[in-house]
């Protein structure tokens, strides 16, 4: 994300999260979130690159990590 390079493999990942946000499997859904979301925003930047390959629900699940913890 950094150097927002292999613009196709980007895609194909933030797909994976996109699915995983949208399925029934809460646990999974929490290590997405715990894993990737609560610290794509430890960067404003990268978080910045990323919100233009996150799908809809992994947006609204990536804004409600921050709120929990007190971004925002």
């Amino acid at each position: 994300l950094i150097e927002n390079k292999d613009l196709e493999l980007l895609k194909k990942i933030f797909d994976f999260f996109e699915d995983v946000v949208r399925g029934d499997d809460l646990h999974l859904k929490n290590i997405l979130t715990i894993t990737v979301l609560e610290m794509l925003g430890n960067d404003i930047k990268i978080l910045e690159i990323a919100k233009k390959y996150m799908g809809p629900q992994t947006t609204l699940l990536q804004k409600k990590a921050d709120k929990d913890l007190g971004r925002r």
